[in-house]
C-alpha cells in the first residue's frame, strides 16, 4: 500500500513548506512500501529513521515561518507537532523492540499525521500568509 505522490490538494500555497510536505509524503510513501514488501526490520527502521529525522526539520522550519508571518495560532500548532512526535517516537519504539507493525495500522498512522495534518492544520498556515499579502 503507498499514496500517490502528492496531490494538488495538499499544496498549502507556500513554495517552501510544500517541497519539504513533499519530501515527507516520498519518505512515508517509501515506508509503506518497505512494510507491505514484507521487509526486514532493518529496511523499516532504516526508512523510519528518515521520516524521523525530516520531520524534525520540517517542523522546526515550518514552525518559523509561522514566527516570521506572525501566524496567530502558532503556540496551538507547534503543540501538535509536538503531539505528533510523541505518536512517531512511540511508534518507532514499537519498531525497536521488534513489534509487528501492520501496513493498515502504519497507513491510519501516516494519513493522520501527514495528510489530515497538512489539509487541514497547515492548510491554515497558507491561507493566513495570503491573506497578509
Amino acid at each position: 500500500m503507498s499514496y500517490p505522490d502528492w496531490a494538488i490538494v495538499l499544496d498549502i500555497g507556500e513554495p517552501v513548506i510544500d517541497k519539504q510536505h513533499k519530501q515527507l509524503f516520498a519518505i512515508a510513501n517509501d515506508l509503506m512500501a518497505a512494510i507491505g514488501r514484507g521487509e526486514g526490520e532493518a529496511a523499516l527502521k532504516d526508512v523510519f529513521e528518515r521520516l524521523k529525522a525530516y520531520t524534525r526539520y520540517h517542523f522546526t522550519e515550518e514552525e518559523a515561518f509561522m514566527e516570521r508571518i506572525g501566524y496567530p495560532d502558532r503556540d496551538a500548532h507547534v503543540a501538535e507537532h509536538v503531539l505528533l512526535l510523541i505518536r512517531v517516537n512511540t511508534l518507532w519504539r514499537f519498531i525497536e523492540n521488534g513489534q509487528i507493525i501492520t501496513p493498515d495500522g502504519v497507513s491510519l498512522f501516516i494519513n493522520d499525521w501527514i495528510v489530515e495534518h497538512i489539509m487541514h492544520k497547515d492548510a491554515l498556515i497558507g491561507e493566513y500568509a495570503k491573506a497578509r499579502g
